[in-house]
């Protein structure tokens, strides 16, 4: 470890003082977006390599309010100047104190850490660990800060876009484009040539320029031989789903629907002479939220699968889903059957919760890669499915019964 940390630390040695960083903001990112790049063992469009680098660096894929994909390009051709930037947020005061950092500042940059002798004690101090015990939390931290750096590293050598395809090995890695005149460079001219005009036109923020360098770029890497690529349907897909958020679109348009069912009670409960159209309207607003809610998610659930080629049901994020898919299922199959509105009511409530949940809590929810033996059985796909929605109807069972004694209760 502390080899990695030297190697790491010695870019810092020729870094300049700190320069002002700037991120073009009127260039259009659409075609770059799609970009095909290989990261984390899967193929995806460089928008959400972007996010992913971004977001595990920073804390927020939307850097100060910035799209991910200027940001890692920023990162990527201003190496140097973004050094110097306090990037690494370190929140926790003990890590501050342990670090001997100052305790007034909480975010610091790639300079100051690399060449911090002791955050170099503490990440060799992971070293010599015994293995197979769990991390404190302090070491966690530690552990954390090191991946950060490590992750920087990537973007700043020019290695985290890796854009050319192995041309024999299906699942070969893809390699970055190299650097002009690079003694071990294998990187076509055409592609090197539309790569530096790309740099240029982004750091001199010129629209028309960037455009078109980003269309030569993409035709010059699909004129190389390649054992596999993504289809444009499957990139498409993972754009699509990462410009919807349809897992953060649908808790929004659940809470809507609950926030309407309540109403519609309280109209119903009321004085007598109480407009009950008004109810009417709001109850039939809490169904149409409750459904198109559910359809949001369903649709979330279908565009992940294409993604991932896989049915998504491989970490905590995605149980969640289907814990949420689970309880709007019944809630409308008890609305159809029922014709009760506490049932649905409550199911809509707690799929909101789920999804709230999974999109609230600091959970991988990124597409990740399982491991292939996963795939070659039929109980991957069915059993993890099974016991989320069966969880969801036990769970809504037991808010429904939970609320009844409630009402019992207070009007009997």
């Amino acid at each position: 470890m502390s080899t990695l940390i030297a190697a790491v630390a010695s870019l810092v040695l020729f870094v300049t003082p700190p320069a002002q960083v700037k991120i073009p903001t009127s260039l259009d990112l659409e075609t770059i977006r799609a970009l095909p790049v290989q990261h984390d063992g899967r193929t995806m469009p460089l928008d959400t390599l972007a996010r992913d680098v971004v977001e595990s660096v920073t804390g927020d894929a939307l850097y100060e309010g910035h799209d991910p994909v200027a940001v890692l390009l920023a990162w990527t051709w201003d190496a140097t100047a973004w050094m110097q930037q306090p990037l690494i947020a370190i929140n926790n005061p003990q890590l501050r104190a342990e670090m001997q950092l100052p305790p007034e500042e909480m975010g610091y940059s790639y300079a100051t850490l690399t060449s911090h002798r002791p955050l170099h004690a503490l990440i060799d101090g992971l070293q010599d660990r015994p293995s197979g015990k769990k991390l404190d939390p302090l070491e966690s931290k530690v552990s954390d800060i090191c991946g950060k750096l490590i992750t920087l590293q990537r973007v700043f050598r020019g290695r985290a876009i890796t854009p050319i395809p192995d041309p024999q090995d299906a699942g070969g890695a893809w390699r970055p484009i190299s650097a002009p005149r690079s003694a071990e460079s294998e990187t076509p001219d055409a592609v090197q040539q539309a790569w530096m005009s790309l740099a240029a036109a982004f750091k001199a923020d010129d629209g028309p320029a960037f455009v078109t360098a980003s269309g030569q770029l993409l035709a010059a890497l699909r004129d190389l031989p390649a054992a596999a690529r993504p289809t444009a349907g499957r990139i498409d897909a993972e754009l699509r789903y990462n410009e919807l958020q349809p897992f953060r679109a649908a808790w929004i348009t659940m809470v809507a629907g609950v926030a309407f069912a309540v109403l519609a009670l309280l109209l119903r409960l009321g004085p007598r002479g109480t407009d009950f159209a008004w109810a009417g309207l709001a109850n039939t607003l809490a169904v149409v939220g409750m459904v198109v809610g559910f359809a949001i998610l369903t649709y979330g659930l279908w565009l992940r699968w294409q993604i991932a080629g896989r049915i998504p049901a491989a970490n905590m994020f995605e149980s969640l889903l289907f814990l949420s898919w689970g309880a709007g299922a019944f809630g409308i199959v008890s609305l159809i059957a029922l014709r009760d509105r506490f049932v649905p009511l409550t199911a809509s409530a707690m799929g909101a919760v789920a999804l709230i949940l999974a999109d609230c809590l600091p959970l991988d929810h990124y597409v990740r890669p399982i491991q292939p033996v996963l795939l070659d059985t039929i109980w991957m796909s069915i059993h993890v499915p099974i016991i989320m929605v069966s969880y969801a109807v036990l769970a809504v069972a037991v808010l429904i019964a939970h609320g009844q004694l409630v009402v019992m209760a207070v009007a009997p």
